[in-house]
């Protein structure tokens, strides 16, 4: 279910191998990532963000039976990916469930072209129903 949205920009050259920002799930052992390459990217604060959000693109996933149909995007674990302008660092925010497997936190980062001295970190708004039911805020990964 390995899958990348661009939106319906043709991609180009410069494009194919520019880091991106983005938005993706882990559902049932799979990535799903819907990403923008950094250069379209939508201004945010000090940031370069992807312009669609978890509800809008989860309703399209379900909508063309790329995600289960009885399943809300908050149930699986998820993440975004932004670009700060002041730093000019890329931040890896996912769930605890995300961050704790090395090799799906890898695999993000390598489809969306990111560097090594990308940040990774938990944020309130990317906690799936098992984290929360754990009390995953004074749990390490």
């Amino acid at each position: 279910m390995k899958k990348s949205h661009e939106g319906g920009k043709r991609k180009t050259s410069t494009r194919a191998t520019e880091p991106r920002v983005g938005i993706f799930w882990l559902v049932d052992g799979k990535t799903l990532i819907d990403s923008t390459s950094l250069s379209e990217a939508e201004p945010y604060g000090n940031h370069l963000t992807h312009p669609r959000g978890h509800p809008e693109m989860w309703g399209q996933y379900q909508r063309v039976g790329g995600v289960p149909a009885d399943m809300e995007y908050e149930e699986s674990p998820r993440g975004r990916v932004t670009f700060d302008t002041k730093t000019q660092r890329f931040t890896f925010l996912a769930d605890r469930c995300i961050l704790r497997d090395k090799n799906v936190v890898r695999r993000i980062m390598s489809e969306l072209k990111l560097p090594r001295n990308t940040e990774t970190d938990t944020d309130s708004h990317y906690r799936c129903p098992a984290c929360l039911s754990h009390n995953s805020n004074n749990e390490d990964f």
